[in-house]
């Protein structure tokens, strides 16, 4: 994906307890029956944990989970409170 087609809109992991819509990880995201979690990686800083449903959790760099997180809310999926 070309650089500026990258969105610069904020992700729950950016906001901070005093934002309005600040939300505790995990953060889960819903379509349908579909689930996916995405929370930080304890071990590894920097690094996100992603889970679709009950598969096998996928670890993301910040920049592929900002990417994979706008990519869900554009193919549908919402932000669950």
């Amino acid at each position: 994906m070309p650089l500026k087609n990258i969105k610069t809109e904020q992700v729950p992991w950016d906001l901070r307890s005093e934002d309005d819509h600040y939300q505790e990880e995990p953060w889960l995201l819903k379509k349908g029956k579909e689930s996916v979690t995405i929370k930080k990686n304890k071990s590894e800083r920097g690094k996100f944990n992603l889970q679709k449903n009950n598969e096998r959790p996928l670890s993301l760099s910040a920049l592929q989970a900002r990417l994979t997180y706008h990519q869900l809310i554009d193919f549908g999926y919402k932000l669950q409170n």
